[in-house]
């Protein structure tokens, strides 16, 4: 009996020994390790982070890049000052960028003229911009659109500024950049379009496919840019211009306001230039006459701020204002409150522009026979109209050069070649007895016989090159121009 007791209670020690040992185990498998915790915590974030910043890099989150011109203008910006200077840089918001041609404008001035201008943002984006420029070229002017000047607030329209933001190459600059801004809330947003527009997995997955299939073409810069955004091929219908009539004006300048922020920023981007010794112009694109009520107002509260600069010039083209150039065809179809130039606007103001600088004082380079810049514009369509004929140019004929006929310097008498007939064009310098036509007693061979014949030729509104004025006239095919007697 007493052995049989011993063994019980032999059993029992070691079974509850045995049950202690089991409990130990259990206390060591089920206790919290933070630090494994935290060690699963920063893959996770960094697998999360990869996968961020890849995706960025790829650009599958991107959204609509079709029409993003501001992209489009930065790349071909890198590209064009990778061996190029700009001699003329013009910054402001969508009223530079709708408002001038910067390829009217530099075969007009025998200069390299580029526009960064980013819509819906304020002299604040123009300073950014233009400090990004100058890491890359060093322009002999700069010119600021003044309708960026207003009621800035703290912050712009923060879509619009991130699409300039993300444009920009220099990631340090970006950096320092940022705080100014953005608010601190959308610093990621600014960064990361995968952070942006995550909503897309459920929202517009047919993006992210498009963006995966065509990740490989999206840093691919499409050519010669300048920063020319052409948007409206037709000018004021009449039923807008019945609203002018019946409504009154869409805009009081009695409104207008200069907020802290544009004059902060204003400042620092002519100390800018002043530190570079870069001239600076400021330009006022216009709108319809109709447009601004009370502009003399507008007008006043504008120059009180502009005037501190007093070394800076201002070309107002609101007021006075042009009735003869600036039509109804000049501007956007349109009542908002926000209006821009036509493309034939744009040609316009370009020309005036180059006017107005080829008579200031201002040391602009003549690249007009440079090959290189003959090769980057010869193909535009003005460039004949303000430039010689060069041999590579098909399609004309250059008749004669340099002759003075009937008191008029001549410069040039070429023919352009048409379907069905031919251009005749005359460039006379710029002298004040030049009317809007004028008749040239032309020497021409007609069906092999040589005769002399009257032609009337008409000046147009849409090119007026500032060193001379150019007439043009249509011409039967068999008609040949030899030379030309004099010009009445």
């Amino acid at each position: 009996m007493k052995q049989k007791h011993k063994t019980n209670t032999l059993y029992k020690k070691n079974n509850v020994q045995a049950i202690k040992q089991t409990n130990q185990k259990d206390i060591q498998i089920t206790q919290f390790s933070w630090s494994k915790f935290y060690i699963k915590l920063l893959l996770f974030f960094v697998i999360i982070v990869s996968v961020v910043i890849f995706t960025d890099i790829k650009g599958y989150f991107k959204s609509d890049q079709t029409n993003n011109h501001v992209d489009r203008k930065w790349k071909s910006f890198y590209q064009f000052t990778k061996s190029k200077n700009i001699d003329i840089l013009l910054c402001g918001n969508s009223h530079i960028m709708t408002g001038i041609d910067p390829f009217v404008l530099s075969v007009a001035t025998g200069t390299n003229c580029f526009i960064l201008g980013t819509p819906g943002t304020s002299v604040r984006d123009a300073y950014f911009g233009l400090a990004e420029a100058l890491t890359k070229t060093n322009p002999r002017l700069v010119i600021l659109e003044t309708y960026c000047i207003g009621d800035t607030k703290i912050y712009d329209e923060i879509m619009a500024q991130i699409q300039s933001f993300e444009a920009k190459e220099n990631i340090l600059y970006k950096l320092r950049m940022m705080p100014e801004l953005f608010k601190s809330d959308d610093w990621i947003k600014a960064w990361s379009p995968t952070i942006r527009n995550h909503s897309f997995l459920l929202t517009n997955i047919k993006q992210i496919e498009f963006n995966i299939k065509n990740s490989t073409n999206r840093n691919i810069s499409k050519g010669l840019d300048l920063g020319r955004f052409a948007r409206f091929g037709t000018g004021l219908e009449d039923s807008t211009i019945m609203k002018y009539e019946t409504l009154g004006a869409p805009n009081n300048g009695d409104e207008y306001e200069i907020s802290y922020y544009s004059k902060k920023y204003l400042e620092k981007f002519v100390n800018l230039c002043k530190s570079r010794n870069i001239p600076v112009l400021f330009i006022t694109v216009p709108v319809y006459y109709k447009h601004i009520a009370n502009y003399d107002v507008m007008k006043a509260k504008l120059k009180e701020e502009l005037k501190k600069y007093q070394s800076v010039q201002w070309l107002d083209l609101q007021s006075p204002y042009d009735s003869v150039y600036y039509t109804k065809d000049a501007f956007e179809n349109t009542y908002e409150r926000n209006q821009h130039l036509s493309n034939y606007g744009m040609t316009v103001t370009a020309y005036k522009l180059a006017d107005f600088l080829l008579r200031s004082s201002y040391t602009l380079p003549n690249r007009s026979q440079e090959s290189e810049w003959i090769a980057d514009f010869q193909s535009q369509p003005h460039f004949i109209f303000n430039q010689n004929l060069t041999p590579n140019m098909s399609g004309y004929k250059s008749i004669l050069k340099n002759k003075t006929v009937s008191n008029f310097q001549v410069n040039e008498l070429l023919l352009r070649a048409n379907n069905s007939s031919n251009t005749l064009m005359i460039k006379i310098m710029n002298n004040e007895k030049l009317a809007s036509s004028v008749t040239g007693i032309f020497k021409v061979r007609y069906e092999n016989q040589i005769i002399s014949v009257p032609v009337v030729m008409n000046s147009t509104k849409e090119v007026m090159p500032p060193k001379h004025k150019i007439y043009f006239a249509e011409l039967l095919k068999n008609v040949e121009i030899l030379d030309i007697n004099s010009i009445q």
